[in-house]
């Protein structure tokens, strides 16, 4: 926590005119704000599952194991590498 990794996804997602997708999507325009980071798209998880969020733009996802967990109780298991 605290070491900028929303602040660079919400600036790669600027960069890109891609999507942000989030929890809590009126808190990060409100963070976004702050950063002086605006001109992109901000997205609920629940948005992006439920309404096939894709035309074409690039999506960050931030916090991906809430996003994971997001997809319902179902789901009972995940690997992620975290390779350089």
């Amino acid at each position: 926590k605290g070491t900028g990794k929303t602040g660079r996804l919400m600036l790669l997602a600027k960069e890109n005119n891609g999507v942000l997708v989030c929890a809590n999507p009126h808190a990060m325009r409100t963070k976004a704000t702050a950063y002086g980071l605006t001109g992109f798209d901000i997205i609920s998880y629940y948005d992006y599952v439920q309404h096939n969020y894709d035309y074409g733009k690039m999506c960050f996802i931030d916090e991906l194991e809430n996003f994971v967990k997001s997809l319902g109780n179902n789901l009972s298991g995940y690997t992620l590498s975290t390779e350089d």
